[in-house]
C-alpha cells in the first residue's frame, strides 16, 4: 500500500497533517531495532537448510526469503518514496541511522541496507541529508565483510549523484 502511495504522490501517507506517516515510521523504527524471537512462524520463500542459517529478524526486517510478503526495509523505503520531501525524511533517516549505529550487526546491516535502498530510490534528492550520514557510513566502512561493501555502495552512489568525491568527508 505504501508503495502505490508512493507512485500516486504520497497523499494518503502524508494525510492528517502528518499523523499517519509520523505513526508508520515510528512503529517501522522500533521494528528495525526489535529482537524478533527465532520460533517465530513465517511465511517464507526458503528451503528448510536456507531457514536454517536464517534469522526471523532477517526475513521480517531485511527481507531475506520474504520479499514476497513484505519486510521493515521495504516499507521504509516506500515511506520515504511517499514521504517526498526532506522535513519528513530527516526523522527517518534518524532512524535508519540509529540502526546503523547499534550494537547487534544484523541491525547495523539492516540499516545500512535501509539507507541504501532508500538512496537508489530516492535519488538525488536524499542527498540533502547525505552529510549526517557520512560519519556514520565511515564507521561502517571499517565493520564486517557484507555491511561494508554496503556501506561502500553508499558512498559510490552518493558520489555518482553528487558528481563529486566524498572521500574527504569520510575522514
Amino acid at each position: 500500500a505504501l508503495k502505490a502511495d508512493a507512485h500516486e504522490g504520497g497523499d494518503w501517507t502524508r494525510g492528517d497533517d502528518n499523523q499517519r506517516y509520523n505513526m508508520i515510521l515510528n512503529h517501522l523504527g522500533k521494528l528495525l531495532l526489535a529482537q524478533v524471537p527465532k520460533e517465530t512462524p513465517l511465511l517464507s520463500d526458503l528451503t528448510s537448510k536456507e531457514k536454517a542459517s536464517t534469522s526471523a529478524y532477517q526475513q521480517i526486517v531485511q527481507g531475506v526469503g520474504t520479499l514476497e510478503y513484505g519486510n521493515v526495509v521495504g516499507c521504509l523505503t516506500a515511506l520515504a518514496a511517499a514521504a517526498g520531501n526532506e522535513q519528513l525524511w530527516k526523522p527517518l533517516n534518524f532512524a535508519v541511522l540509529e540502526a546503523c549505529g547499534h550494537e547487534r550487526n544484523e541491525v547495523r546491516k539492516a540499516g545500512i541496507g535501509c539507507l541504501l535502498s532508500i538512496i537508489e530510490t530516492i535519488g538525488e534528492e536524499y542527498m540533502v541529508l547525505l552529510p549526517e550520514c557520512l560519519p556514520v557510513i565511515s564507521e561502517l566502512l571499517e565493520d564486517d565483510e557484507d555491511t561494508a561493501a554496503m556501506a561502500k555502495e553508499c558512498v559510490r552512489q552518493g558520489e555518482e549523484l553528487l558528481g563529486e568525491s566524498l572521500e574527504d568527508s569520510l575522514r
